[in-house]
């Protein structure tokens, strides 16, 4: 039974159909945000059916497998019973630059599947702040394929690749990532060598700055 007592405030849904996911999200949150509470769901429908999407301030989606047509409708259902709520969305597993147009249908942040203790503390930051959380993955690939070109083949980070380069600017060593990724230090290493190549840059100093100029522009 909800408690109408809570804020709205400090209630947050989660929909996500692994137990295990949902149980992450909130042992985080709490870890930050103690006062707030959940409601955990399987799919969207089954927060619009539970009539709670218009108590929730805000909103954690995993849209893995979903596909782009249902995602939109989704959020667009949403935001009938909640304008005011703060979307977030996780694990897409399509194109990155796709995620533009779930931006345009007024989410308010993107995580990827695997996301960090650290990368969910800084969206819940930035949503309290009013402000759209941008996932460093779509700033790579924003600043490495800013418009299509067909006559030109385009140098793109892979997914792995784009968290390698977020690890990297974080301040991990390439050791380090090799222990956290379960890959050998050669291989980090190598992916790094590519990252700098792509990007055009000869450090992870200078990587760093085209990055957060990334950030600045898909800001705007």
């Amino acid at each position: 039974m909800r408690n109408h007592n809570i804020q709205e405030d400090y209630v947050m849904a989660i929909i996500d159909n692994r137990p295990m996911y949902r149980a992450g999200i909130k042992a985080g949150v709490e870890l930050m945000r103690p006062e707030f509470r959940f409601s955990e769901h399987d799919s969207c429908t089954d927060l619009l059916l539970d009539g709670q999407a218009a108590g929730s301030a805000y909103i954690m989606i995993s849209v893995k497998n979903m596909s782009d047509k249902a995602i939109i409708s989704n959020i667009k259902k949403l935001r009938l019973l909640q304008e005011t709520s703060k979307i977030v969305l996780y694990g897409y597993q399509q194109p990155i630059l796709n995620i533009i147009g779930f931006f345009q249908e007024k989410i308010n942040g993107y995580l990827p599947d695997n996301f960090t203790d650290s990368e969910l503390r800084e969206c819940m930051t930035a949503l309290a702040a009013n402000r759209i959380y941008i996932n460093m993955e779509i700033a790579i690939e924003l600043m490495i394929t800013p418009r299509p070109v067909r006559s030109k083949k385009k140098s793109v980070l892979t997914l792995t690749e784009t968290k390698v380069a977020n690890l990297l600017v974080r301040g991990l060593s390439p050791s380090r990532i090799a222990k956290e990724m379960d890959r050998k230090i050669s291989t980090i290493s190598t992916i790094k060598s590519n990252i700098l190549r792509k990007t055009q840059v000869s450090n992870v100093i200078d990587l760093a700055q085209v990055m957060q100029k990334a950030l600045k522009e898909v800001s705007i």
